[in-house]
């Protein structure tokens, strides 16, 4: 059994990782709905590129590669993120009105 110094130590350690692992992808992660399902990674990618630096971008699919209508792009900064919404959300692509 550890002793109470010893959990509180591994609990100091973990928190530390954990603050470093999460400063990598700060910036904005944004959740994109109603995409067509021929959408990809680089077509979404393509359509939030005006806006700012994406630092990631995804178009989540299912066990067929087809787009399951959803996905998120991460912005570095909040204000790209913001301006992102703005412009896109309820914007028809490929006939369908996206929310962000």
């Amino acid at each position: 059994a550890q002793s109470k110094a010893e959990r509180a130590r591994e609990f100091r350690e973990k928190a530390a990782a954990t603050e470093q692992s999460s400063t990598r992808a700060a910036g904005v992660n944004l959740y994109v709905k109603n995409l067509d399902e021929s959408t990809t990674d680089a077509a979404l990618r393509e359509l939030f590129e005006p806006f700012g630096t994406i630092t990631s971008c995804v178009a989540v699919k299912d066990d067929k590669d087809t787009c399951k209508g959803f996905g998120f792009v991460c912005f570095t900064t909040p204000d790209e993120a913001t301006k992102a919404v703005t412009e896109m959300h309820l914007k028809v692509v490929q006939g369908k009105p996206l929310y962000v």
